[in-house]
């Protein structure tokens, strides 16, 4: 997938590049957007009279929500003389925080080059964790300095995380870490002037957002708990991105 994004973007630079091209490298503009990839900075310089590359980065700031959980463990029956064990649930509460840092290489097409309608083409790379998940259950902590058999796990959709020893839990979901991007939008981010706004609107193509943690194994949950964070991994097989820009004019 990587290399066939590329080779089209290769291709369409090639098609669009004459031999004689004068306006390689010859301007530098700044910008600085927000939107629903956070804040971004980008420099962008022309290729061709068609074509405008920027590259940058992008951060989103640490914005956290709160949503309830539940939890299984097991625990030993006071009535069984063998050790049975029987499973018990629970309900805990779980931070989740959205901040993420990712760098952008794109490529404004603008057909009618003096018209500010342009396509872009590009991708986004690193910030592979999307979503970050913690929180803490006393009752976990409890259950594990009292058992030898402790298991505690916290169910996201179906799919369930451990909690350490000390009830702690700590995971997520991950994207891929090279993410194509596709756009469309209005204004040059080279201005004519000093100053202009653009504004643009795409999706990134991260795949279907992956359950990871950093305390043990994922494992198939015995209960279904379709709480926020299921949501988030359903929602979001794509990430769309809307980003509002001011563009400076360097040279």
């Amino acid at each position: 997938m990587k290399k066939f994004f590329v080779l089209v973007l290769t291709g369409i630079a090639s098609m669009l590049t004459p031999m004689h091209a004068v306006d390689v490298f010859n301007h530098l503009g700044a910008g600085v957007g927000v939107g629903t990839n956070g804040i971004s900075v980008e420099l962008a310089t022309p290729i061709t009279k068609f074509i405008q590359m920027r590259a940058g980065v992008s951060i989103m700031p640490g914005i956290t929500f709160n949503a309830d959980a539940d939890f299984t463990y097991d625990t030993p029956n006071p009535g069984s003389l063998s050790g049975e064990m029987v499973s018990r649930e629970g309900t805990m509460s779980l931070k989740g925080d959205l901040g993420r840092v990712q760098g952008q290489v794109i490529f404004n097409i603008y057909p009618i080059p003096k018209c500010g309608l342009f396509v872009a083409g590009g991708a986004y790379f690193g910030g592979d964790k999307l979503l970050k998940i913690s929180g803490h259950s006393d009752e976990l902590r409890e259950l594990a300095a009292t058992s030898n058999a402790y298991n505690g796990q916290v169910s996201i959709g179906d799919y369930s995380i451990p909690a350490n020893e000390n009830g702690d839990v700590a995971g997520g979901f991950k994207v891929k870490n090279f993410r194509p991007y596709v756009g469309i939008g209005w204004g040059k981010v080279i201005p004519n002037k000093f100053i202009n706004f653009t504004t643009e609107l795409g999706v990134q193509f991260q795949g279907k957002p992956e359950l990871y943690s950093e305390h043990g194994q994922i494992d198939k949950s015995t209960i279904e708990d379709d709480n926020t964070f299921q949501k988030i991994q359903d929602a979001l097989k794509v990430y769309p991105t809307l980003t509002f820009r001011l563009n400076f004019r360097a040279f």
